[in-house]
C-alpha cells in the first residue's frame, strides 16, 4: 500500500474518527490484553484546545480517513535551574498496514520539521516497554539521532474492585492472590471530609504556588501559567482535584484524570497526575490518600494508577497499599538545543500519557 496518496497535515478535529482508528490500532497490538482508551474525544479536547498552533497535532490521512497521529503539548520546562521551552510528545498511533511502509517514520519526520518552526528545546516521550514505538526509538538512538533516556517509570496500582478488575483484565489465579496478600484491593478507611475536599477556583494561586514549587525541588519539573493550571484541575468529566484546607491554607493537592481501560470489558480508572503534600505529617498524607481512593471509587473507579516520577514523597502511596504493577514506560528526551542533554535524571515533575 503504497504511500503517495496520504497527506500529512494538522487535525481536522474529528475526534471520533481518531478515537475508531487508535482504537482498532492499540487492538491490533495488544489483541486481548487490556489497554486504555487514550483518545476518548472528550480527553483529547482536555488536552488539544488550549493548544494555539495547531501544527503541534500532526495527522496522516488518506482522503477522509485517519491512519496515524501524533501530537506535541507545549510545554515550559525548568531544567537544572533555568526554563526552557519543551513538548510532551505523546499518543503516537498508526494502523498495522502501514507500519512496515515507513509510516511512523515519515510523521516523526514531519514533527521534527514542526519543532524545528515552533523552537522547542527539546522534546519528551513516554514509550511502553516491548511497544513498537520503543523498539523504533532504539533504531532511532542507534542512527545517531538525538535521543536519551531519562528515566524508567514502574506503574503503581491500587485495585477498587478486584472482581471488575479480574473480568476486565484478565487477572490470573496468582495475580488476584498476590493483589490480597498485599491488601491491594482493601476497601478505602475514609473519603474526603475534616480538612479534604474538592478543589474550588478560589484555591487556584495557593495549588499554583504549590505545583510551581517544584521547579526549585526537581531536577526536571513542568513550570505552570494560571490559564493553564486552572484548565488542569478541573475538566467536566475529565480531570478531578481534591484539596488539604486547613483554615483556608491549602496544603495540599491530589489531581487525578479518569481513563477507560478496554479489556474484556471497559472499566474507569483514576490516573493519578499532579500531587503536592510538602507540610503535611505522614499520617494526614496518608489519610489525603486514603481519601483520594474513596472518592474515585464512589465514582465508579475500579482501580487507581501512578508511575514512580519520585517528585514528592510516595512513601503513603505504599502505605495505602499501591503496588508495582505489570507494566513498566521509558521516559525519553529527544534534544534540540545544541549543548543540551537531558539524561537520566531520578525525580521528574511531568504527567504521565
Amino acid at each position: 500500500m503504497s504511500l503517495a496518496d496520504i497527506s500529512i497535515e494538522p487535525f481536522r478535529g474529528d475526534y471520533e474518527a481518531l478515537e475508531k482508528m487508535a482504537f482498532a490500532s492499540w487492538r491490533e497490538e495488544y489483541g486481548l490484553a487490556s489497554f486504555p482508551n487514550l483518545y476518548q474525544p472528550a480527553y483529547l479536547k482536555f488536552l488539544f484546545e488550549p493548544i494555539k498552533d495547531k501544527r503541534n497535532l500532526i495527522t496522516a490521512y488518506r482522503g477522509n480517513e485517519i491512519v496515524a497521529f501524533f501530537a506535541n503539548l507545549p510545554r515550559t520546562y525548568r531544567y537544572e535551574g533555568k526554563n526552557y521551552h519543551g513538548a510532551l510528545s505523546c499518543l503516537l498511533v498508526t494502523r498495522k498496514k502501514f507500519l512496515r511502509r515507513g509510516l511512523a517514520l515519515k510523521i516523526i519526520a514531519e514533527a521534527l520539521k514542526f519543532n524545528s518552526e515552533l523552537k522547542y528545546d527539546f522534546a519528551l516521550l513516554y514509550l511502553e516497554t516491548g511497544h513498537g514505538s520503543t523498539r523504533m526509538m532504539d533504531k532511532l538512538r542507534e542512527s545517531g539521532h538525538p535521543v536519551e533516556w531519562v528515566k524508567r517509570m514502574y506503574v503503581l496500582g491500587r485495585v477498587l474492585d478486584l472482581p471488575r478488575v479480574t473480568a476486565s483484565e484478565g487477572l490470573k489465579l496468582w495475580e488476584r492472590a498476590l493483589i490480597r496478600l498485599l491488601r491491594a484491593n482493601q476497601e478505602p478507611k475514609a473519603g474526603p471530609g475534616g480538612h479534604v475536599r474538592e478543589y474550588r477556583p478560589a484555591d487556584l494561586d495557593q495549588c499554583l504556588e504549590l505545583l510551581n514549587q517544584y521547579q526549585k525541588r526537581v531536577r526536571l519539573a513542568r513550570v505552570w501559567t494560571a490559564e493553564e493550571l486552572a484548565w488542569e484541575l478541573d475538566y467536566p468529566e475529565i480531570s478531578r482535584t481534591l484539596v488539604h484546607d486547613q483554615g483556608g491554607k491549602i496544603m495540599g493537592l491530589l489531581n487525578w484524570t479518569y481513563h477507560e481501560h478496554v479489556g474484556t470489558t471497559a472499566e474507569r480508572w483514576a490516573w493519578v497526575n499532579h500531587v503536592s503534600y510538602p507540610d503535611l505529617s505522614g499520617s494526614e498524607r496518608l489519610a489525603f490518600i486514603q481519601a483520594f481512593l474513596a472518592y474515585v471509587k464512589s465514582a465508579g473507579c475500579v482501580g487507581a494508577l501512578e508511575w514512580t516520577k519520585k517528585y514528592y514523597p510516595m512513601t503513603p502511596l505504599y502505605r495505602a497499599h499501591f503496588f508495582p504493577y505489570f507494566r513498566a514506560v521509558n521516559m525519553v528526551s529527544w534534544n534540540f538545543l545544541p549543548g543540551l542533554a537531558i539524561k537520566n535524571i531520578p525525580e521528574v515533575y511531568e504527567v504521565q500519557i
